[in-house]
């Protein structure tokens, strides 16, 4: 996970709070979620809509995303499970 929390809210760099190297939805604290930017380790790209990251594996699971909106697949958001290096 990246350590370049945008706006530098209250997990920045001065912060007391960690920043975890594995976030998921649904099982990490909200508020954390909110503070967190996956960031591919080569490009510097923002990776969005993440379900889960690991960044120590670099396996990622995110909705997929076509011109701004989440992809429909069978009537269920289209999941995407890569790896790659991320941070």
């Amino acid at each position: 996970m990246s350590d370049e929390v945008e706006d530098q809210g209250e997990m920045g760099a001065d912060s007391a709070r960690p920043v975890p190297s594995c976030v998921e939805m649904g099982v990490t604290d909200a508020e954390v979620l909110a503070e967190i930017r996956v960031v591919d380790a080569e490009t510097g790209e923002r990776i969005d809509k993440i379900i889960f990251a690991d960044a120590e594996t670099g396996k990622v699971r995110r909705y997929a995303v076509e011109n701004g909106a989440l992809v429909l697949e069978q009537d269920q958001f289209k999941v995407i499970e890569e790896v790659r290096p991320i941070r």
